[in-house]
């Protein structure tokens, strides 16, 4: 039995049950926590934090070992790598070269998940982050008594999950993972997450503002797509971790913003199994589930964080294999350096500019004001294709006004006729009336030609019927007006 434990700003979710490939929940905690004690995966406030957590542990009766936690922070530097198909030892050689560029890690811990092996190469999701901020939390729990057995990163869980439903198998498809304010977007192509990213909004969750967010998160998320070359449309933008109705605002939202592909929400499969009555609700748990996938070879930073560094003495062999050739590299390649570091300079300078406007409270609020109107547009929207939907109907239902009169009229002075209406029923656009004449060929032809007027979809007649003191055939003819009548 596992307990997988998620911590995010204001909530702690713990899923208890069996993994690996089959999941089976026994049980699902959740509990809201004051902001405040942990940030962004940070923790700020361990006193309360661990008070929390104690009597989180205790209301819920929540084992104190197996307990598997999995975590969303910044601190964590995520990389996808393809490398060439080899060994776990040489792999771990190769990961510090590959977080070369970090430079803000001043003890890092790395570990990494293989995603898919080829003949040739590996696929492999790498995280590095530093090792007082894994300690923090080992050593957090370990004073309420609580024993982790692995923490690992909220993205790569959820992508395992992911990569288990058969819903997003094959798909060009963005994955929104809403959790409080934060929406954590996937784009998931043939299988694969090739694009993640993670946002907060300032605006209230279930609303349609918030709708136009995830909508605007997709048309990023093309553009994207469109600069690596990915030109398969995006079928299907699926939502995780909201109520039904908070689903039907932003479905709505999305659509009258013009998002490319259908909205759904991401549905429960056979192979995950969650206690009866909550099956809708495990998209709120995709990194608790995910954490409770086993893999062969999966990221758990409590390994590597335990393992001490050994400090080995530079012998000859070292020097010449380690430290003379990159000396060698450094003097070839002085004056591409001090290019680059020119180069640097300068974009530096470009991105504080663009910083600076970003960040300047008159374009702030202008783009507050953006996002009010964006959401009064969705607004009218709606409510001008009810409209038009109402004059649609409106426009269906023929006029029985002079112009109708006066074509009859036409009709029945061109062949001699005596045209009398007797009713009309503007429900139905039903019309009768009596048609007299001297013979019977005539009153024939005024029914002719009120077929070929194209006012009537259907004239139906009776027998005729002979006034022996007016000498005139008598007959009663029900027509039926087009929707064309009258215009």
């Amino acid at each position: 039995m596992t307990t997988s434990v998620y911590l995010s700003n204001n909530t702690i979710n713990a899923v208890v049950g069996t993994g690996g490939r089959r999941i089976r929940v026994k049980r699902v905690c959740s509990v809201e926590i004051p902001e405040g004690s942990l940030i962004n995966g940070i923790i700020t406030n361990e006193t309360d934090l661990s008070d929390q957590l104690k009597e989180f542990w205790a209301q819920n009766k929540l084992p104190k070992k197996n307990v598997a936690l999995v975590i969303n922070s910044s601190q964590f530097v995520l990389k996808t790598l393809t490398l060439p198909k080899t060994n776990d030892r040489k792999i771990r050689e190769v990961l510090p070269m590959e977080f070369g560029d970090v430079t803000d890690q001043k003890d890092p811990v790395l570990d990494y998940m293989i995603e898919s092996a080829e003949k040739k190469t590996l696929s492999l999701h790498a995280v590095m982050t530093d090792r007082s901020f894994v300690q923090g939390y080992l050593n957090l729990f370990k004073g309420l008594g609580i024993k982790v057995s692995s923490i690992s990163v909220a993205r790569t869980c959820r992508n395992k999950l992911l990569g288990t439903l058969k819903q997003v198998r094959d798909k060009v498809c963005v994955i929104h993972m809403i959790d409080g304010t934060s929406i954590s977007s996937m784009l998931w192509v043939n299988g694969k997450s090739v694009y993640a990213t993670q946002r907060r909004v300032f605006c209230e969750a279930g609303t349609a503002q918030f709708g136009m967010e995830l909508a605007r998160l997709v048309n990023n998320i093309q553009q994207f797509a469109i600069t690596q070359q990915i030109h398969e449309k995006i079928e299907t933008v699926y939502l995780a971790g909201m109520q039904d109705a908070e689903f039907a605002i932003y479905r709505e939202t999305m659509a009258d913003a013009g998002t490319e592909g259908k909205c759904e929400m991401l549905q429960p499969e056979k192979h995950i199994r969650m206690p009866k009555g909550m099956e809708q609700e495990y998209s709120r748990y995709l990194a608790e589930l995910g954490n409770m996938i086993r893999v062969k070879q999966d990221i758990n930073l409590v390994l590597p964080a335990k393992k001490k560094v050994k400090n080995k003495e530079a012998g000859p062999k070292v020097w010449k294999r380690y430290v003379v050739p990159p000396v060698i590299a450094l003097a070839a390649f002085g004056t591409a350096a001090g290019i680059l570091l020119y180069q640097e300079h300068q974009k530096k300078a470009e991105l504080q500019e663009l910083q600076d406007y970003i960040h300047d409270p008159v374009n702030l609020e202008q783009c507050a004001e953006a996002d009010l109107v964006q959401g009064q547009i969705a607004e009218l929207s709606g409510k001008i294709a009810q409209i038009r939907w109402v004059e649609g109907c409106i426009l269906s239902y023929p006029y029985m006004n002079s112009s109708v009169v006066q074509e009859l009229q036409n009709c029945a002075s061109a062949q001699a006729v005596d045209l009398e209406i007797r009713s009309y029923n503007a429900q139905d656009g039903a019309l009768s009336m009596d048609a007299r004449a001297e013979e019977v060929t005539l009153i024939n032809q005024f029914i002719d030609m009120l077929e070929a007027s194209g006012i009537f979809d259907d004239i139906q007649y009776s027998g005729y019927s002979f006034d022996e003191t007016s000498l005139l055939y008598t007959i009663n003819v029900n027509c039926y007006l087009s929707e064309n009548a009258g215009r």
